[in-house]
């Protein structure tokens, strides 16, 4: 019955509305609405003509397209659960200009099907709280013009070095021990 009586009310106010405008044609001209500053500019006037209103939707229609097609090529890389969030790409560029940090509170993995390589223009740390393995199904090579064990300052006694007084008298210059 509520309902029926909204329809009933609705049908009134529009009828009454159209009766109006029909009986007074200067309703019909419909005066521009004032423009409210926004932050940062004002917004232009507007002119509610019907070319004007009708290029304001098809550009809102071209902006939503547009829209829509960049959700659709995230959705198709990112793939988000309640258990985490997957990003699968071809090429995944991560770009941080000042600052990139990864981190997690239990473990993390890097797998790569081929070769790795880590640059840095500066130093390079790597810090553990317990213990650092290495491991090469090959050679482990380190190429620097000295080797530091411990910040050791004394030379590394070598298989054939002489050694005189605990002193490494021929052994590397180069790989240092403490």
């Amino acid at each position: 019955m509520r309902k029926m009586l909204l329809i009933f009310a609705t049908i009134v106010m529009i009828s009454q509305f159209s009766l109006g405008i029909a009986a007074d044609p200067n309703l019909r001209q419909v005066q521009p609405l004032p423009a409210l500053p926004q932050r940062g500019g004002t917004i232009p006037q507007l002119q509610p003509t019907p070319d004007y209103l009708y290029q304001q939707i098809t550009a809102l229609q071209q902006q939503v397209a547009g829209f829509q097609a960049q959700v659709n090529a995230l959705q198709s890389v990112v793939q988000i659960t309640q258990n985490g969030t997957t990003i699968q790409a071809e090429y995944l560029t991560i770009n941080g200009d000042h600052n990139l940090t990864l981190m997690s509170s239990k473990k993390a993995n890097l797998t790569v099907g081929g070769d790795i390589a880590i640059t840095s223009g500066k130093d390079l740390s790597l810090k553990s709280g317990k213990d650092i393995s290495s491991e090469g199904a090959g050679h482990i090579k380190f190429k620097t013009p000295q080797i530091k064990l411990n910040d050791g300052t004394q030379p590394l006694a070598l298989v054939g070095s002489s050694v005189a007084s605990g002193k490494v008298i021929t052994g590397s210059s180069s790989v240092f021990v403490e």
